[in-house]
């Protein structure tokens, strides 16, 4: 357990004790508060505390934005404040504003702070289904969610009354020529055959009679991490409105699974979801393939 401490962490210090005190109607210090750091694309701590007897706990991150980004933080926020309602999504309890020019720190640096309720982790039932059944499961009720309100087609937004919309291989264009203004000649010539290898997707994707382009809400980062109990997920900054095999796909490659697990994944979500298997598998099959791309240009950038 490592405490925090305004000289270790500076912008989570104070504003992180003013945000619990308002949530649990007591007074607090930092002293009261016990962090535990969890692995992330940014900083991020598990916080529990004492109120009344009972360990409260929330989950903190420090965000920085990365060249990788699909959606601004304000954005994500307001989508997750949605998916809470509808009880899919940890309920989002504070995003620190962007942060001035006034401030002697850069943003960069400092970032900004996101505070969000404690998911504990899947009931010892649920844990007894393999990591295929329980991703096949999530990924359909995230597909099956209502999205019947009006959307908003471009890339990002934070108005409360729209889904965001994520295209896949727009965003992954987008990747690539983030790599090729980078002055790296090993980035340059990675996007050049990343570039290649999208083009040839591409062309395969149009020559496939039956892409089902209906667009569901994806998660598109869905670690077998990311799935708590009652199947509230947890980290949905690239989530969007998109297609679901390609959601399919990223699940497959994040999680690194063997075929014979994707082969079971892919039959539970045809059972869950009333897809055709065969549908499904061929055009996972195709998204895999962009994924891997997203994946590899993605991680350079980070």
């Amino acid at each position: 357990m490592a405490r925090l401490s305004s000289g270790e962490c500076f912008m989570l210090s104070e504003p992180l004790i003013a945000i619990l005190c308002q949530r649990v109607g007591q007074p607090l210090v930092a002293s009261d508060l016990r962090c535990t750091a969890l692995s992330g694309t940014h900083q991020v701590w598990e916080c529990a505390f004492e109120v009344n007897g009972l360990t409260e706990r929330v989950i903190v991150k420090q965000l920085h934005e990365h060249e990788g980004q699909a959606f601004s933080f304000a954005s994500t926020f307001a989508l997750q404040q949605r998916l809470f309602v509808m009880g899919i999504a940890a309920e989002p309890i504070y995003l620190s504003p962007p942060i001035s020019s006034s401030t002697h720190a850069k943003p960069n640096e400092q970032g900004l702070l996101w505070v969000e309720a404690f998911v504990p982790a899947e009931t010892e039932q649920a844990q007894i289904q393999t990591r295929a059944q329980t991703l096949a499961r999530a990924s359909a009720r995230l597909h099956q969610a209502p999205t019947d309100t009006p959307t908003d087609k471009s890339t990002d937004t934070s108005t409360d009354t729209l889904f965001r919309q994520l295209d896949p291989i727009k965003q992954c264009k987008a990747l690539i020529s983030a790599l090729h203004t980078r002055h790296d000649a090993n980035d340059s010539s990675t996007a050049c055959s990343l570039s290649q290898a999208l083009d040839i997707l591409i062309n395969d994707m149009q020559d496939f009679k039956h892409i089902d382009d209906t667009l569901v809400l994806c998660h598109n980062d869905l670690n077998l991490d990311h799935i708590r109990a009652n199947d509230v997920c947890v980290d949905w900054e690239y989530a969007a409105l998109g297609p679901r095999y390609f959601d399919v796909a990223m699940c497959i490659v994040i999680n690194q699974l063997p075929p014979t697990a994707q082969t079971q994944l892919l039959k539970e979500y045809a059972q869950h979801t009333d897809c055709d298997v065969d549908a499904a598998t061929q055009q996972t099959a195709l998204y895999i393939r962009l994924a891997l791309i997203i994946n590899q240009a993605w991680a350079l950038l980070l």
